[in-house]
């Protein structure tokens, strides 16, 4: 974060690189905490090699489905252990290449270590796949808007918007785009449907708040920074909206 400033919305919406990528796999988290003592076995036992036979190990996720390997991959990002796993996912890939989960959770990976190319051409096979996901069309806009894409990204939200209405992350970085171009009115419209569906997600009062900035509705402005700090966001965005409303309301500072 390098700015206080209310121009600087689409840093906000930057976060929602990983927080799109965090919602892609949202189930399979809840899956890891519902098997999480199997998923640890799995992790912790020892890869011996066997000397029962040629090309024989004794490899615990040998035997897993994608699905549950995706919950290996998940356990060590939960754990804070990112190269393992992108070796997991790599594995994984390696025996079940035209899995689109798989292909979505290393992309998110790979936007996490700002390896955009890659994380494109993991989405892009991924949609090709599964063309009717709206959770890989919000990541691979995401993806396109690391390169300036924006048109491509709008088109993919569009059409992640139209499969599932209701789905916040598609609306939230379709609203960062629109704000971007200057498009404040139709900004609005997707921050207040993020609001309508998960009115206790702080990120996109904040951006709702620069948006009613833009169009010279400052008492909107202060009410949606003053909820969002409700909220209890980050503490690093908390102090950029105390810093805001410093600016926007000084007789109240």
């Amino acid at each position: 974060m390098t700015s206080t400033s209310w121009k600087r919305l689409p840093e906000y919406a930057a976060a929602g690189i990983l927080a799109v990528a965090l919602i892609s796999c949202d189930s399979d988290k809840d899956a890891v905490v519902e098997q999480g003592e199997e998923m640890k076995a799995f992790l912790e036992a020892p890869q011996k090699s066997s000397t029962s036979g040629a090309h024989r190990q004794n490899d615990p996720h040998a035997e897993l489905s994608a699905d549950k390997l995706a919950q290996v991959a998940l356990q060590h990002l939960d754990e804070s252990r990112p190269q393992l796993a992108m070796e997991a996912l790599n594995s994984a890939l390696g025996r079940f290449p035209g899995n689109a989960m798989l292909l979505s959770l290393r992309a998110s990976l790979f936007l996490q270590q700002q390896q955009t190319s890659l994380a494109l051409a993991d989405l892009n096979r991924a949609v090709e796949i599964n063309p009717h996901d709206p959770i890989l069309l919000t990541n691979r806009a995401q993806a396109l808007r690391q390169f300036d894409r924006n048109d491509d990204a709008i088109r993919d939200l569009d059409s992640a918007i139209e499969l599932d209405p209701d789905f916040i992350g598609a609306h939230f970085n379709r609203g960062s785009l629109r704000f971007e171009a200057e498009q404040y009115d139709l900004a609005l419209e997707d921050f207040n449907r993020c609001i309508e569906l998960k009115p206790d997600v702080p990120a996109p009062y904040f951006n709702r708040a620069s948006t009613w900035e833009a169009l010279g509705k400052r008492d909107n402005a202060i009410s949606d920074l003053e909820r969002f700090l409700s909220l209890k966001p980050e503490e690093s965005w908390a102090q950029v909206a105390r810093d805001l409303l410093t600016q926007w309301n000084p007789d109240q500072s």
